[in-house]
């Protein structure tokens, strides 16, 4: 086997670097110190790591100033990496959170049996009187067979005009970022 090295300083950089070589074969076998993917051999099946996932959400929060929190989730409900505003106190434990990404995700999911008549759901929010969540999925697919395996979760301060951030801010991001994803 052919050895390459490489040197690439950023996360997303090298995320994009691996899933080009996975995607186009030219490595049967990828070995990433950085630990961008987990390959396991059983299946043949590549998982994003928590700390792209965790880059992910920091980029998000860095998006704008009334973004408290962000955190993904995949499709079964579990939080794989979460990220909240610096100095901010949160309102929930950790475990309320992780009870609140089950529940959005189940929600979301629950909204999928009337795609049909409804159409795919962009984002839902939900506002509060201390805060505006919101559960964004994230989509990955051909436009006929989309698939959710990750929901973007996000709180707001409550003032905030979220529909605005999220439509204009956020999905442009994950739209543009969403081959990372696709693993």
């Amino acid at each position: 086997m052919k050895q390459i090295s490489l040197s690439i300083f950023d996360t997303f950089s090298s995320q994009c670097v691996c899933l080009i070589l996975l995607k186009t074969g030219r490595l049967r076998d990828i070995q990433i110190t950085a630990n961008s993917f987990f390959r396991n051999r059983e299946t043949d099946t590549y998982t994003l790591s928590e700390q792209i996932l965790s880059d992910i959400c920091k980029q998000i929060l860095d998006i704008d100033e009334f973004i408290r929190f962000a955190g993904i989730a995949n499709k079964m409900g579990n939080l794989e990496a979460t990220t909240y505003r610096q100095g901010l106190v949160p309102l929930m434990t950790q475990d309320e959170t992780s009870q609140y990404a089950l529940q959005a995700v189940l929600r979301a999911a629950t909204r999928q049996d009337f795609e049909t008549n409804t159409g795919r759901l962009q984002y839902s929010i939900g506002k509060y009187e201390k805060l505006i969540r919101a559960t964004v999925p994230i989509l990955l697919g051909s436009n006929s067979d989309y698939e959710s395996r990750f929901y973007l979760l996000l709180s707001f301060d409550a003032g905030s005009d979220a529909k605005s951030i999220i439509e204009n801010k956020v999905i442009p991001y994950i739209e543009k970022n969403k081959e990372i994803f696709n693993v």
